[in-house]
């Protein structure tokens, strides 16, 4: 992983608050973000820094994005906007779902001069409400960072009610995360 290193004794060392986890396998792009990346390749170039330095600028930055765009999209089901059950765009009508946001979240924060590498989806399961959902994680130097359509609070991964299911890599592949050991409730 980027900002580890191993210790005397050859464990590897991960900064506190980074997302590591047990990976069962690595799989190809879901087909509906599949297809979104042949519509738009741009929108999935994750080319560049894998880590963003931390700073207080940094973590307003990602408040402000995720608070905008939770406030401008408003929720709407695939399946009442494109007629299909799963269908993953930027919401340029205004409307999207968890998927939508979070792409456009990501796409808000490459034009403002962030690293793509570092702005990866991930497939998560609502521990409370169990459901999946879809939000952006950003790797910095002081741990993953959530932005999520939830709530306009930007957490660490590990301060969420969240399991994670799958993320997505730089190389466009998926880490799919051991689901053996879940947690439920808060």
């Amino acid at each position: 992983a980027t900002g580890s290193h191993c210790a005397d004794d050859g464990r590897l060392e991960v900064p506190a608050g980074r997302l590591i986890l047990p990976v069962t396998e690595v799989v190809e792009r879901h087909l509906p973000y599949a297809d979104f990346c042949r519509r738009t390749p741009r929108e999935c170039d994750l080319r560049g820094a894998t880590v963003l330095p931390f700073s207080p600028g940094l973590l307003h930055s990602l408040g402000m994005i995720n608070t905008a765009v939770n406030r401008q999209i408003a929720f709407a089901l695939d399946i009442e906007q494109y007629n299909v059950e799963e269908h993953w765009a930027l919401p340029d009508s205004g409307r999207g779902d968890c998927e939508d946001m979070a792409l456009e979240k990501r796409s808000r924060l490459v034009r403002s001069g962030y690293a793509p590498g570092a702005l990866r989806l991930a497939l998560v399961f609502h521990r409370t409400l169990l459901n999946s959902h879809c939000v952006l994680t950003v790797e910095t130097t002081a741990g993953t960072y959530l932005l999520d359509s939830f709530t306009s609070e930007v957490l660490r991964w590990d301060q969420t009610p969240y399991n994670f299911e799958a993320r997505e890599r730089p190389d466009g592949y998926w880490d799919r995360f051991d689901q053996t050991q879940w947690r439920y409730g808060q």
